[in-house]
């Protein structure tokens, strides 16, 4: 009963600290110099009730950018304040079930509740298709809400989907984002998100195995947020879930330290984390065999603030 009480006043104080950030940042300069990240959701495919599947927002400048949009995405960014007239764009890794999943619910809720702009969609090849899919499971709903009762402004319900490749994809109001290739094979192709505020920056792996690009591309970042499993841990889950083996195109604990270590970024953030019942211990006691940093094993609304010094 403790662990449920605090477990439920961790996502409350998460929550009304960045509804403070996102109601007051369009006004208030100090706001608008900082960054954070939020850590929306840590889980892997098989649901799990206390960790939502894989998601991660950066806000800054009054705005939030989510990463990937996996299951219940849209009840952990109800637990920030419901930012829908804030969010910037959404950004996808690979198209993976369990990272967009809760893409079109993400979608529709900016729309219904937020600022009436289309919502911008990044991801790899495949997300225009998504995207058409999208609003075809919608049409019905769009005609009622647009043309029959809540009049919500048509250009609300419109997707602008980008097909990105490696390199910038973003770059307004003092944030640029960069997208990079990463090693999921066979899924492919498959990115990360490097988030530059200033002097600052925030890496997203995304999905990947051991990856030289993923070392360059996170070079000197203040926040590396990296996948991770225990692989002393792992067969419990894994025989869940038939024959899936995870081993050659995911990321180690380990290997995530690894990575942190030879791009010497600060802070090693672990999410994705498989299997469910290992212990936050386990998965901080592998990264620290390889990194030397500060090592954060994310719950859901885990939440960094990162001062950022302009260039």
């Amino acid at each position: 009963m403790i662990g449920e009480y605090m477990r439920f006043w961790r996502l409350g104080l998460a929550g009304f600290l960045l509804f403070l950030f996102v109601l007051y940042a369009p006004g208030n300069a100090e706001q608008k110099s900082g960054a954070q990240l939020i850590v929306l959701g840590t889980g892997y495919p098989f649901p799990n009730s206390e960790r939502a599947g894989p998601s991660c927002a950066v806000v800054f400048g009054g705005k939030v950018f989510v990463v990937d949009a996996g299951r219940g995405t849209v009840m952990r960014l109800a637990a920030l304040g419901n930012p829908w007239g804030s969010i910037g764009a959404a950004f996808i890794t690979h198209l993976h079930s369990d990272h967009i999943d809760g893409l079109p619910d993400l979608f529709h809720s900016t729309w219904e509740f937020g600022s009436g702009v289309p919502f911008e969609l990044f991801g790899p090849v495949g997300i225009q298709k998504i995207a058409s899919a999208i609003l075809q499971f919608y049409e019905s709903d769009i005609h009622i809400r647009r043309d029959l009762t809540e009049k919500l402004p048509p250009a609300g319900a419109r997707i602008n989907a980008h097909e990105v490749q490696q390199g910038i994809v973003y770059e307004k109001t003092g944030l640029k984002v960069t997208a990079f290739e990463v090693n999921h094979e066979p899924v492919k192709p498959a990115f990360g998100y490097r988030f530059d505020m200033g002097q600052q920056s925030i890496v997203i792996t995304g999905d990947t195995g051991p990856s030289a690009n993923l070392v360059r591309f996170a070079e000197g970042a203040e926040v590396l947020v990296s996948e991770a499993y225990v692989s002393s841990r792992i067969r419990t889950d894994a025989e869940r879930i038939k024959s899936w083996s995870i081993y050659d195109y995911h990321l180690s604990a380990m290997q995530a330290g690894e990575i942190a270590e030879k791009a010497k970024v600060k802070i090693l953030v672990l999410t994705h984390l498989i299997p469910a019942n290992a212990s936050e211990e386990s998965f901080a006691g592998e990264a620290k065999k390889a990194f030397s940093g500060k090592i954060i094993v994310a719950h859901d609304l885990t939440h960094i603030d990162i001062g950022v010094e302009p260039k």
